[in-house]
């Protein structure tokens, strides 16, 4: 999927065509467990205003709990300004987790994301954005924000 989104790509920002990768650092939020992460993303704009998106994010590990997610979501971009843009988000995720606890081990489930994020472009190729998501899966729902850096192939 990404080789077939590289091939129809532009590097212009703002139009049908963009193509951005990136990176993201997380923060996850539950009331019986938080921990930070990162990962790497992949934007294409494949309608004007209409962008999909691919990420996977490691979760580091806290309290003998691993998390990982891979999501693949979909952005409808309001440009305010140029300088500024805001997104809602939706999508599907699978979280896989890591439990070291007696009879819990390993577990993946898939998800819902909903959300939202505002991005910046700093320049005509780099661009930075914040997010919030919740993530709705199976015992595991939890939002997640997030700050990260985008660059236009």
């Amino acid at each position: 999927m990404m080789a077939c989104m590289m091939l129809f790509s532009t590097a212009m920002f703002a139009q049908q065509g963009a193509m951005y990768l990136g990176g993201n650092l997380n923060y996850g939020l539950h009331s019986d467990y938080k921990n930070f992460g990162f990962g790497v993303k992949a934007q294409y704009e494949f309608i004007q205003n209409f962008r999909a998106e691919a990420s996977a994010n490691y979760f580091l590990e806290k309290d003998n709990l691993k998390m990982w997610d891979i999501n693949a979501n979909l952005h409808y971009i309001f440009r305010i300004t140029d300088k500024f843009a805001i997104y809602p988000l939706g999508g599907v995720c699978v979280l896989a987790t890591d439990l070291d606890a007696p009879g819990i081990g390993s577990n993946s489930d898939l998800g819902v994301n909903v959300g939202g994020g505002i991005e910046f472009p700093i320049t005509d190729v780099i661009k930075i954005n914040a997010e919030a998501k919740y993530q709705i899966v199976d015992d595991w729902d939890r939002p997640v924000v997030s700050v990260g850096i985008a660059f236009a192939l």
